[in-house]
């Protein structure tokens, strides 16, 4: 009898003899875990490819942000013959101009981590909120403007949130690319 056998009470087959037809089957192997798509390679799952270059769609996400930040500094609207931008209004009010700055550098942000870091899931996520929100507060000061250009109390209204709702459009586009 061995030490190491593994049934007491049951003796060793002799060296070299067949194994019993009544014995219990070998357990099979361990399964190879892997991913769905990647290859194992003796045994070991192979590494994740590096990530996909993304440079159309950061590509658009950065120039969203500088028709972003353009937009802040071009015409608005005209007040009696004088020309105000997104930085300043009529009576020394500041307009949103200071907001649609910020979020064109997030989204410039989000377009240069997407090229640099490849980070496309969660920059993507987050670049799509921030397009949004600069899209909807285009339109709403579109709106405003237009609004007040009818009602006579601005002469006219300036290209600079036409250039800020087509950047946000681009962003927006580049972010779900």
């Amino acid at each position: 009898m061995s030490d190491f056998n593994e049934n007491p009470g049951v003796p060793a087959p002799p060296m070299g003899a067949a194994p019993s037809p009544f014995a219990a089957p070998a357990p099979p192997p361990p399964p190879m875990y892997s991913t769905p798509g990647y290859p194992v390679v003796g045994g070991v799952p192979a590494a994740k490819p590096p990530r996909p270059a993304v440079t159309v769609g950061a590509g658009m996400l950065i120039l969203g942000g500088v028709f972003l930040i353009a937009g802040s500094f071009m015409e608005w609207f005209t007040h009696f013959g004088e020309s105000f931008s997104g930085m300043s209004g009529p009576d020394g009010e500041t307009r949103d101009g200071p907001v649609f700055i910020f979020l064109g550098v997030l989204v410039i942000s989000a377009g240069l981590t997407q090229l640099i870091a490849r980070k496309v899931l969660a920059v993507g996520i987050v670049a799509i909120v921030v397009a949004a929100i600069s899209v909807l507060a285009a339109l709403a000061d579109l709106g405003d403007v237009s609004d007040q250009v009818d009602a006579s109390v601005l002469d006219s209204s300036g290209p600079g949130l036409w250039v800020i709702l087509i950047g946000s459009l681009i962003a927006m586009a580049g972010a779900i690319a």
